[in-house]
């Protein structure tokens, strides 16, 4: 990644990847997927298969996100709910 992240950027995406998938409810650790490249704090926990998957990944067919009617938004949402309860 071309841009430095600093330690609050860090501690976040930390976090975000300890949490469970946002989308099929996988334990984590998970991977943290940016709605927006290079904004540290727009990102989901998705585990492999719904972030990278050739069938359920938002990278793939997103066949799962179709399944949970979820968008990007939908999943950010959810995340920062979890984030701050």
């Amino acid at each position: 990644m071309l841009n430095k992240l600093n330690k609050r950027e860090k501690n976040h995406l930390l976090q975000i990847k300890e949490m469970d998938c946002v989308v099929c409810g996988a334990s984590g650790p998970s991977e943290a997927h940016h709605v927006r490249q290079h904004y540290q704090y727009l990102c989901i926990p998705l585990c492999a298969d719904c972030h990278r998957g050739s069938v359920n990944g938002w990278h793939g067919q997103k066949r799962i996100w179709d399944v949970k009617k979820m968008d990007e938004l939908d999943a950010l949402n959810d995340t920062i709910k979890t984030l701050l309860s």
